[in-house]
């Protein structure tokens, strides 16, 4: 049997993820701002993969349009 508390860091970083993907899925739907600053609520020591999932969710979510764009200009 697990010990209390031995998932947590797994479920922290599972959090931190959704934040960014619900942040950048919000962005590409227009519904908010982008923003560059890592919410208050993920402690310092888990900023640098918020930020890291933040940049790949906009990569992921961004429209076909700028895709296309990006992909003819190579």
């Amino acid at each position: 049997m697990a010990k209390l508390g031995e998932n947590v860091p797994g479920i922290l970083d599972k959090a931190v993820d959704f934040m960014a993907s619900s942040q950048a899925f919000m962005e590409y739907l227009k519904k908010s701002p982008r923003i560059n600053r890592v919410p208050e609520q993920i402690p310092e020591e888990k900023a640098a993969l918020f930020r890291e999932r933040l940049d790949y969710y906009r990569n992921l979510y961004k429209p076909m349009c700028e895709q296309e764009e990006s992909e003819s200009e190579s």
